[in-house]
């Protein structure tokens, strides 16, 4: 969202829900293994390589990787985008809100 960055890493999300319901999350699955799993609000998603999936994260989702070692780890590119009911206005005020260093 504009100039907001953040980054993670990590194998495997228990379980978490997204701080605001500003925001889309577009996840591209760049390699994505056997046993990897997105389940969001419950429905499990099909991840595959070259793909991306779109989903609202204030709703509770996880993510797995139960695969064996050998398989490699899961790499996914991640990016938040602005949920299409938020208006213009209340983009900038976010904006202005969470810019970084307030």
């Amino acid at each position: 969202l504009s100039q907001n960055v953040s980054i993670s890493a990590f194998f495997s999300l228990p379980g978490a829900l997204g701080c605001t319901p500003f925001s889309l999350c577009v996840c591209a699955g760049l390699k994505v293994p056997s046993g990897c799993e997105l389940v969001v609000g419950g429905e499990p998603q099909c991840w595959s390589e070259g793909s991306c999936l779109l989903f609202d994260d204030s709703f509770l989702h996880t993510a797995f990787h139960d695969g064996s070692p050998e398989d490699g780890p899961r790499v996914v590119f991640m990016v938040d985008l602005w949920h299409p009911n938020v208006a213009a206005a209340e983009r900038q005020a976010l904006d202005y809100i969470f810019t970084p260093g307030r």
